[in-house]
């Protein structure tokens, strides 16, 4: 079974599209905003864990800045990391976020099954319907989220 997995060409270790609620959670924005889970219980969007230490992250960056061009609301989860490096980070970057959660203690990463960053998830309705572990770029956004985006025709 686990030489099926690792040759089927559709399948991505990373890829998991089990459904499950959003956890509940409050913590604040990089900006110092408070931000509960009832903020985006109703919202469609990308949630992407990240941190400014992260080398991936940065590799993926790019990517995220085209998303965000082309109108895919991205929310931040800024994960285990020092908020004045986070800012520093987007500042020197770019900021494809519409915001970006401040999760210094990875307590909602903890509750999501992060394991490291950058991870991604599509939440539809307080609902994530699809999570990848690792770095988004074109091939992954087209075999793993567009999929879902086309079918649930959202963005």
């Amino acid at each position: 079974m686990f030489y099926l997995l690792l040759t089927e060409d559709n399948s991505y270790p990373g890829a998991d599209y089990d459904t499950q609620d959003f956890p509940s959670f409050e913590l604040e924005t990089l900006s110092g905003k408070k931000i509960v889970n009832t903020n985006i219980n109703d919202k469609t969007l990308l949630l992407n864990v990240w941190a400014s230490w992260c080398i991936t992250c940065r590799v993926e960056h790019p990517y995220l800045m085209y998303l965000n061009k082309k109108g895919i609301p991205i929310l931040g989860l800024n994960y285990k990391d020092e908020k004045e490096d986070a800012i520093n980070w987007l500042k020197k970057y770019g900021n494809p976020y519409k915001d970006n959660i401040h999760d210094y203690k990875g307590s909602l990463a903890l509750d999501l099954g992060v394991t490291g960053a950058p991870e991604t998830f599509l939440i539809i309705n307080g609902q994530v319907v699809a999570h990848y572990q690792g770095e988004v770029n074109e091939t992954i956004w087209n075999d793993v989220f567009l999929p879902i985006i086309d079918e649930k025709r959202i963005f």
